[in-house]
């Protein structure tokens, strides 16, 4: 039989602030609790019934973007739980702690969404904030076949190549098929 006080009270948990020693302050005042906190949470709230998936990942050249999905046992229902999040990174060049770095952001980003305990109010002043409004100047067409000549130039990677197609421009089609050539073989 459902115990309805017994899963106000879960969700009342979930929903608790998070311990302050388990808050931490990145350089730029962002705050955040460190993934083995969360990891740590996630075995004691779920009894270790939690699974996390890491479900796509996209590589720039200088950045990585990834998705996943995070699924829970509810211990009070007995009924499957499941939340998603993404993440973006600034690569270092180091595979060896950029892959996990990318894995634990996406982690995190589904875990928050379980409740506040897992850090899910943190920094929501900051990112609750209106946009600022910001005004699009018409650049002129030698600007923007500047700006994409020095992104052909640069590029070292066929696929990330391969996503400019739609946005060269037409005296640039020759420039980009030679580089994609090059880069394909």
């Amino acid at each position: 039989m459902f115990d309805f006080k017994m899963a106000q009270q879960f969700v009342d948990d979930l929903n608790s602030d998070p311990h302050p020693d388990n808050i931490k302050k990145n350089d730029d005042g962002s705050l955040y609790i460190p993934i083995s906190v969360i990891q740590n949470q996630l075995d004691d709230v779920f009894m270790g019934q939690w699974n996390f998936e890491v479900t796509s990942t996209t590589f720039g050249r200088k950045w990585a973007r990834g998705s996943g999905v995070m699924e829970v046992l509810n211990p009070i229902t007995d009924r499957v739980i499941r939340r998603s999040g993404d993440a973006g990174i600034i690569l270092t060049g180091n595979l060896r702690t950029d892959s996990p770095r990318l894995e634990a952001m996406i982690l995190l980003s589904c875990a928050k969404k379980f409740g506040r305990t897992f850090g899910r109010d943190l920094n929501r002043t900051k990112d609750d904030a209106p946009l600022p409004v910001i005004r699009i100047e018409k650049r002129d067409a030698t600007t923007e076949e500047k700006r994409m000549e020095i992104l052909i130039d640069e590029c070292d990677d066929a696929q990330e190549l391969t996503s400019y197609k739609l946005i060269v421009p037409e005296s640039l089609k020759k420039k980009y098929e030679s580089k994609l050539k090059k880069l394909s073989q």
